[in-house]
């Protein structure tokens, strides 16, 4: 189900664990800018918010035998529901590692969230599977002829699209921007 939260094409995904991810990882923003801004009022009142959210989304959606976060009544375990739970500050590198080894859990299909992949692998420090993760991922799509990088693509099935057909994809998609900003901010030349 797409609805109205976007966090992969991927269909299966379920999307509650992921979009309490997101709203984190907004609240974190939203409280650096008010301490650009010297907001002490709405600084303090987003740190508390955040706090609540975050201890929220640790009880009601870490499942601690597995150690991962679950999203909806079937539990599902996703890679989006792990790295916007990093990215939002909710967990660790341990669950990213823990994902990797689940093959049951719903995958990635977009550059959109192998980009925010990236960035929590950076934000964890493995700078070095971020790198590996760059380059199959987006060398992937070369290696299959790409001269620009597209909207949807799925390792297992290069020729997957969201709309029915690869016809109409988006065949030069904006978050595929992620290596050219990744490797100059990241892994600039020496």
């Amino acid at each position: 189900m797409l609805g109205w939260c976007f966090l992969d094409w991927n269909l299966a995904l379920n999307k509650q664990a992921g979009a309490q991810g997101v709203y984190l990882y907004a609240l974190k923003a939203a409280g650096k800018i008010a301490a650009i801004l010297q907001d002490d009022e709405k600084a303090a009142w987003i740190a508390a918010d955040y706090e609540t959210k975050k201890q929220a989304a640790i009880d009601g959606l870490y499942d601690g035998s597995l150690g991962l976060f679950v999203s909806g009544k079937e539990r599902q375990l996703s890679w989006a529901s792990q790295i916007w739970m990093v990215l939002g500050g909710a967990a660790d590198a341990a669950v990213l590692r823990r994902i990797a080894a689940r093959p049951d859990a719903v995958g990635m299909v977009t550059p959109y969230l192998y980009h925010h992949y990236v960035q929590a692998l950076l934000d964890v420090g493995e700078k070095d599977k971020a790198l590996q993760v760059l380059t199959d991922y987006w060398g992937g799509m070369i290696k299959e002829g790409a001269d620009t990088f597209w909207e949807l693509y799925d390792p297992a099935d290069p020729n997957a699209s969201p709309y029915g057909g690869t016809i109409v994809n988006s065949y030069c998609h904006a978050w595929s921007c992620a290596p050219a900003y990744f490797l100059r901010e990241y892994f600039p030349p020496r």
